[in-house]
């Protein structure tokens, strides 16, 4: 794992390397972080000719923004992405004003927004192994986080690369909370999490951040916890229960959420914020009432 940092701050994206006599990069992050990676590359001793695939998990800002970049210093590399996210690698600008509508002003942090050209794209494959001479890589396609989600896993090791299948893990306090801003789907990813858990990793690496062992049983404990969730929020916003009595009730059902010191639930807009993790679920809610399937 690479822990390029972000404006000073560390512990925000994990960039994880996979070697083989080729390299992987696993969600290289957003423009800003591209110098910290290029240097955790050098720590590792790898030459840039070496990368074969630049590989985010998915194309949202954080993971994906910076690909463009780490791609001009990278001769022989290929950005590797699920074909429904490829489009918008191409072209980020939709990508961008749905980052903007949710984030504000912040989106500028993430630093210059580029498309990569179309003919160093590759679209994924479910179930598809990268071959990097002398290990594998496998793409797992896994929606739910967004629907061009594909997680790793690195057979050899197992190893698991969630992306943000997973959900946020807080080293501090060993929990877990979802990471879940709109769109998200809640049923998608308690199917990606039951999916992931049948190739028996022993690791998981979170995107947002660090590693654990025990993968099995920290997936299972995600799925359980999504299962709380729903079940929390739609009972909550049959009741017309507001954004925090919803947290406040989650807070009492789901034991992860009491492991870190209370947090009080205000608006600012980050991936990692309650508000914005509980806006995914409702919205999920919302679009399920408009269907007539609520």
């Amino acid at each position: 794992m690479i822990d390029a940092g972000y404006h000073g701050q560390t512990g925000v994206l994990g960039t994880y390397v996979v070697k083989g006599r080729k390299v992987a990069v696993v969600d290289p992050g957003p423009a800003a972080s591209i110098e910290g990676v290029l240097k955790g590359l050098q720590e590792l001793n790898i030459e840039l000719g070496e990368i074969e695939y630049i590989a985010p998990t998915h194309v949202h800002l954080d993971h994906a923004g910076g690909s463009w970049k780490l791609l001009e210093y990278c001769p022989n590399a290929w950005v590797y992405v699920h074909p429904r996210g490829a489009p918008h690698m191409i072209d980020p600008l939709k990508l961008e004003e749905s980052a903007r509508r949710l984030f504000g002003d912040r989106v500028d942090d993430y630093g210059e927004i580029r498309g990569a050209p179309e003919d160093r794209i590759v679209n994924s494959t479910d179930g598809e192994l990268l071959d990097l001479c002398g290990k594998e890589l496998m793409a797992v396609w896994t929606p739910g986080h967004a629907s061009h989600h594909q997680s790793y896993f690195v057979p050899e090791d197992s190893v698991v690369l969630l992306g943000d299948s997973g959900g946020l893990y807080n080293q501090r306090t060993s929990s877990v909370t979802p990471t879940s801003p709109p769109p998200f789907n809640p049923e998608q990813a308690a199917e990606s999490l039951e999916k992931l858990t049948a190739l028996k990793p022993k690791v998981a690496c979170y995107g947002h951040f660090g590693f654990v062992k025990e993968a099995v049983e920290r997936l299972r404990a995600h799925k359980e916890q999504l299962a709380i969730w729903t079940r929390v929020i739609s009972e909550g916003l049959r009741k017309g229960l507001d954004v925090g009595e919803l947290y406040e009730r989650l807070r009492r059902e789901d034991l992860m959420l009491r492991a870190p010191p209370a947090q009080r639930l205000g608006t600012r807009l980050e991936e990692r914020s309650p508000y914005v993790n509980l806006t995914g679920f409702i919205e999920y809610f919302k679009w399920l009432r408009q269907k007539g399937s609520l």
